[in-house]
């Protein structure tokens, strides 16, 4: 599991204070940056060296309450599932007390940058999500 802690900016809220549903898969994005570093396959590495490409491929969402302006969270993200060419990671946003505010699940499909077909995920990175599972 990776986790990452965070308070509601007013940025991310609509007119009533509240966390914009939207804006949860921008802050999963944001955790998904840490997380995809912290197996050491960052993005700035599959920007600029890697063959590969990891899109995602499908984003979902579940809510259960919400959020205001200045509400302290963490994001826990878990690999869900590993794949051939894919994998799908489940962030879970938690309020301190650990009451689960929303679910986001996304998947992750390995391409090919020269084809732009799926490709087998890469030996290490399969490995290193193997230890978030």
């Amino acid at each position: 599991m990776h986790r990452t802690d965070s308070i509601v900016k007013l940025t991310d809220t609509d007119a009533a204070g509240i966390l914009f549903y939207g804006n949860y898969f921008r802050l999963a994005h944001d955790a998904y940056e840490s997380f995809i570093e912290s197996v050491e396959f960052g993005l700035a590495y599959i920007i600029n060296d890697a063959d590969i490409w990891l899109l995602i491929a499908h984003a979902g969402s579940d809510f259960k309450t919400s959020l205001r302006l200045g509400d302290k969270y963490a994001i826990e993200i878990r690999v869900d599932n590993i794949g051939r060419t894919s994998f799908t990671l489940k962030y879970d946003f938690l309020k301190p007390a650990g009451e689960l505010i929303a679910s986001v699940k996304t998947v992750h499909v390995a391409v090919s940058k020269a084809t732009g077909k799926p490709v087998s995920l890469p030996e290490k990175l399969r490995d290193n999500l193997t230890k978030h599972t």
